[in-house]
Formats: C-alpha cells, sequence, structure tokens
C-alpha cells in the first residue's frame, strides 16, 4: 500500500511539474526554427539555412492590405542587401486548395511584376506558422524574423518598422565583413600569379 502510495504522489507531483513547464517560446537570440515550405513560387528554392548567409522569413497573405503596402519596402531592401536572402511566407491564404492558393499568390506576384523579386514560398499546411509565428507569440502579419548568418534570430516584428531595418543592415554587413575575410587579397593573388608564372 505503501508503494502504491508513493506512485500516486509521485506521479502527480510528476503532472504538476509537467504543467508547471513553461512552453518553449521563440525570441530573439534563438536558433531559427528549420524552413517547411510545400513550394516556391517566385525564386531558388531553399531547402535550410546555409551558414554564412542571414536571411528575412516574412509571413505574408495577399488579402493583408498591411503585408500589401510592405511588398516594395521588402524589394528594396532585398535590391540593397543582396547577401541577404528575403523569402516571403504566404501562409495565411484563404483559398481552399493549395493549388489555389499557389495560384493566387502566382497572380499577385505576376501583378507587380520588377516591384516584389524576392522569394516567395507557400505554407499550406502552416507548419511554418506553427513553428514559428505561434512560439514568438505573434498574431498578426505581416510579420517578419530576422535570421543572422550564425542560424540565430536577430529581430521579430512588423516589416515597417524602423528597427527591421537597422536589423537587415547589420546582419548584411557582417555577411560582408566575413565574406571579405575569407577571400584572398588582390596582391596576395598577385603574389601567387608572379611565383607561378616565374616558375622554371
Amino acid at each position: 500500500m505503501k508503494t502504491s502510495a508513493a506512485l500516486v504522489v509521485s506521479g502527480s507531483l510528476l503532472a504538476i511539474a509537467l504543467a508547471a513547464a513553461p512552453e518553449e517560446v521563440l525570441k530573439v537570440g534563438s536558433k531559427a526554427p528549420a524552413l517547411s515550405l510545400e513550394s516556391f513560387v517566385q525564386g531558388e528554392e531553399v531547402k535550410e539555412f546555409e551558414a554564412g548567409t542571414p536571411y528575412v522569413v516574412e509571413f505574408w497573405a495577399t488579402w493583408c492590405p498591411p503585408c500589401v503596402t510592405a511588398v516594395p519596402h521588402l524589394n528594396k531592401l532585398q535590391t540593397e542587401h543582396p547577401e541577404v536572402v528575403f523569402i516571403g511566407v504566404a501562409g495565411s491564404q484563404r483559398e481552399k486548395t493549395p493549388e489555389a492558393q499557389v495560384a493566387a499568390v502566382k497572380t499577385f506576384i505576376d501583378a507587380r511584376k520588377d516591384q516584389m523579386t524576392y522569394r516567395v514560398a507557400l505554407d499550406a499546411d502552416r507548419s511554418m506558422s506553427k513553428a514559428w509565428m505561434e512560439p514568438a507569440k505573434q498574431r498578426g502579419i505581416p510579420c517578419a524574423f530576422v535570421v543572422d548568418a550564425k542560424g540565430k534570430i536577430s529581430f521579430i516584428g512588423h516589416p515597417s518598422d524602423k528597427s527591421f531595418d537597422q536589423a537587415v543592415e547589420k546582419v548584411a554587413e557582417k555577411a560582408k565583413k566575413s565574406k571579405a575575410k575569407a577571400k584572398p587579397s588582390d596582391s596576395d593573388a598577385g603574389s601567387a600569379g608572379s611565383d607561378n608564372g616565374g616558375a622554371k
């Protein structure tokens, strides 16, 4: 009887501990969750984050006026910072089938031509929203996440926020400097060429 009572007490304590355990929260400094996108409507497909490359993951929808307003600004930033990979994630489309959602997003993009040139992907099953938006306590769109070259989130919020621009510029500059360090200097390349040319 004592053993049974002890098991009941232990089970109860475990249940209380699990209930009290904080749910996982996504915040600045957190490792970015994986990408789980059904298809890319525009641009080269990105299956996973590549070390050394910064990203912007922006959740939006064609029916959302603030999202539509944010498009030119996102496009401008992508043009100014080609070292950053921008991905517009259409995860809240209201069409009933993935095919209809793709068609709606494609029509939206085609109507804007060179005003929306960054990558756009579909999150038809909302797996991205569940992995990103919900843990980050974000309930509205547009919502942008800036992921640095190490795969850590450095910004969560509205893409019209000034601090979003600053976050993009910061990860872009770090990426530029990192790539510059990785490349051999012109003088090194010239020396190497002279040595090779003079070899007999």
